[in-house]
């Protein structure tokens, strides 16, 4: 009986031993990315000053950006993007790599990119989604186009 008592004692001790290793921190960068997110806020000025700029980050790896300076039509850039442990990194559907790969974190539901290109430029957006009409209604683009690239990637 002793000997059953012990071997119990083991495989309990065992199973709680390999459950407290396996903690769950939370989802993985990721996961947690994929939305559609609304520019909030750049490095201390509020959106109402910058350019209207909207990502939709899928979960087959796709992206889209939705940038709008001044009057006028959003632009819409799209492409595939990666995420490493904390690092995000992406490329134009024209084969062009973004200007910066990103670090990021989530603060109070706000997901929080900051440039690793020397610039430590901090984009903060919020969970919100463009209209279905703006989305219709932009002007498709790649970033080799003449037309500004995306400010925001």
């Amino acid at each position: 009986m002793k000997n059953i008592f012990k071997i119990i004692l083991t495989v309990a001790v065992a199973i709680m031993a390999a459950a407290c290793g396996n903690k769950d921190n939370g989802p993985e960068v990721s996961t947690e990315i994929i939305g559609e997110w609304h520019l909030k806020e750049m490095s201390g000025t509020v959106a109402s000053s910058l350019p209207q700029v909207y990502l939709n980050f899928k979960q087959d790896k796709n992206f889209e950006l939705y940038q709008k300076v001044g009057e006028g039509r959003f632009r819409k850039y799209t492409g595939t993007y990666a995420v490493d442990g904390s690092v995000l990194t992406g490329k134009y559907s024209d084969g062009a790599d973004w200007g910066s790969a990103y670090a990021v974190a989530f603060e109070s539901e706000e997901l929080v990119l900051t440039a690793q290109n020397g610039s430590e430029e901090v984009c903060r957006y919020e969970k919100k989604s463009l209209s279905q009409s703006d989305k219709d209604n932009s002007v498709v683009v790649t970033k080799s186009e003449e037309y500004q690239a995306p400010r925001f990637l």
